[in-house]
């Protein structure tokens, strides 16, 4: 059984503080066979890390995390960015449409950026939408105060169960996986396909120590620092950011 966690967020969103390189380098050390970087509407720091991963020994699928209407979208296997703004069945129809899947994150729980059943039910109408609509996260490390719905309802949609840690800070990756048969991100795609997955959830609790974490992360990231990993042979460490990856990060996708 090989393990993966595909709900990560990197530099490149805008509410984290880790480098793509820190990503890899966390993921193949807690064991990770598959990851996805899906930053918010973004999707430069999944093609760095998939131009990346060879050196770290570990399979990256490309992904996003898309700002539908109606609430957020875990898209992967995907070539393209899918649009912000659009409804949820039309980001599932361009999904479909590039041959990706979509995961919903940790929905049915009224926080912000959530699907509601209503939102997913009337996916599941549309035989269009319905097809690339593969799995539900029933663990998220981030909200697992609020998951006790998605787990109950789950059960009654055709849907793969996925745990996932939603990790905006290194140390968080991997806490929240799932097992899926075979090793790698195909074998993670039939997996989905064929609803055999097991969610892996995170075992500890959400303590204040943990937002304080991420607190200071971000204000120093405010400050041009970052977690970062200069090479896979060497420790995470707190580093300050280039002036050209602070550029990087800031520019703009349309290049401009």
């Amino acid at each position: 059984m090989g393990t993966a966690d595909i709900h990560i967020h990197s530099l490149y969103s805008y509410d984290a503080t880790t480098t793509v390189r820190a990503v890899l380098k966390q993921a193949v050390d807690v064991g990770l066979d598959v990851i996805a970087i899906t930053d918010h509407d973004e999707v430069r720091g999944s093609l760095e890390a998939q131009q990346l991963a060879p050196k770290y020994g570990i399979e990256v699928i490309p992904g996003v995390e898309v700002s539908t209407s109606e609430g957020h979208l875990l898209a992967l296997f995907i070539k393209t960015q899918p649009p912000a703004g659009m409804t949820l069945v039309e980001t599932l129809i361009d999904i479909g449409e590039q041959g990706g899947v979509a995961v919903v994150p940790h929905p049915f729980n009224n926080l912000p950026g959530s699907l509601s059943m209503e939102a997913v039910l009337s996916a599941l109408a549309n035989p269009r939408a319905k097809g690339p609509l593969k799995g539900i996260e029933t663990h998220n490390m981030g909200t697992q105060n609020f998951d006790r719905v998605a787990r109950k309802l789950a059960v009654f949609l055709p849907f793969a169960k996925i745990a996932a840690s939603d990790a905006h800070i290194y140390w968080a990756i991997g806490a929240g996986r799932t097992e899926f048969p075979g090793k790698t991100a195909q074998d993670l795609r039939t997996a989905l396909e064929n609803n055999t997955t097991v969610p892996i959830p995170y075992e500890g609790e959400s303590s204040a120590m943990a937002v304080l974490s991420w607190v200071r992360r971000i204000t120093m990231r405010t400050f041009g620092y970052a977690s970062d990993a200069p090479s896979a042979s060497m420790p995470i460490d707190t580093q300050q950011l280039s002036d050209s990856m602070i550029k990087k990060v800031r520019k703009k996708r349309d290049g401009k």
